[in-house]
């Protein structure tokens, strides 16, 4: 259940996710279901939230490197899933767990049940620790991925605060819990736009005159570089990654991943096809000293976004 690759007689190791249009269910943009152990699923479940949760920057007076910060929380995105897949029913093998992004809020959810001495009401109180899956929860105790005091709900609450986001909420339909947390409606991602007739043009329409700038913009345009990166995993690869070759092991730290099947799918495979990473064996894919480093058309798109 945790740690094992051969899950596929499993039906319910699965987590399914969705980035829903508006705030119902009626579309979806961006819909995946993702089977495997149970660090398989959290990895999967942060990455999607990487993928359409906003990413902002900025540099504080506590370091002098650009501090890089999701619309909610990614510690509080973190908890939320480990304690979601720790404290499911894993019995109920007809239901999942799940991750629905909306225009307006977040909702993790897993089949279970509140203990009988909790309450979506008191959940935010201090309180003892009562895990469903007692084994589980040791092993994940044990390896530091969970505590065993009853304060997941309260680092959740912590993290929120830390950054200025309103707290999540938690509720139970009678079937599964839930946990929801609200976006930050200035930092809405562009999907929450209405289209203009720019959206009309294809993805790949550059105009072929510039538009002659205002006089008093001259000091602030800056060229659009020639690539941009085919999705937000990648352009955060290439944000975290620094100039000199990087094994596959010291670039999934950065990201704190630990499923290198996910990794592979979700930022490296992706990177190599835009060409924004290259091997140091490019004839040798599966070289034991395999290493990446950026390509020079990914250094200048990091340098002409380093400060967004």
């Amino acid at each position: 259940m945790l740690f094992s690759d051969k899950v596929d007689e499993y039906d319910n190791f699965k987590i399914k996710m969705a980035r829903f249009l508006g705030t119902d269910k009626n579309e979806f943009i961006d819909e995946m279901r993702v089977e495997g152990n149970f660090f398989d699923l959290l990895d999967a479940g942060l990455a999607f939230c990487f993928k359409h949760l906003n990413l902002s920057g900025k540099i504080t007076n506590r370091s002098l490197q650009r501090e890089e910060r999701l619309e909610i929380p990614y510690k509080a995105l973190r908890e939320a899933i480990i304690n979601s897949l720790c404290h499911r029913q894993w019995e109920r093998y007809n239901l999942l767990n799940s991750i629905a992004i909306y225009d307006d809020r977040v909702e993790i959810g897993n089949p279970g049940i509140f203990p009988s001495q909790i309450t979506p009401e008191n959940i935010k109180e201090p309180h003892d620790s009562y895990p469903y899956n007692v084994k589980m929860a040791e092993v994940l105790y044990r390896s530091m991925w969970l505590e065993n005091w009853g304060s997941g709900a309260k680092r959740i609450i912590e993290a929120c605060q830390e950054q200025g986001v309103e707290e999540p909420t938690w509720r139970w339909d009678g079937a599964f819990v839930y946990v929801t947390f609200k976006r930050p409606a200035k930092r809405r991602s562009s999907t929450d736009q209405v289209p203009s007739k720019e959206d009309d043009k294809p993805l790949n329409y550059r105009p072929t005159t510039a538009q002659p700038p205002a006089k008093d913009d001259l000091r602030t345009i800056q060229a659009r570089p020639k690539y941009d990166p085919s999705t937000t995993q990648v352009s955060q690869l290439i944000k975290l990654m620094g100039e000199n070759y990087m094994s596959l092991k010291d670039i999934m730290l950065l990201f704190n991943l630990n499923s290198a099947k996910r990794f592979r799918e979700n930022y490296l495979t992706p990177a190599l096809s835009d060409g924004a990473i290259e091997r140091l064996y490019p004839d040798q894919p599966r070289h034991p000293k395999q290493k990446y480093r950026l390509t020079e058309v990914a250094k200048e798109w990091k340098s002409a976004n380093k400060n967004s």
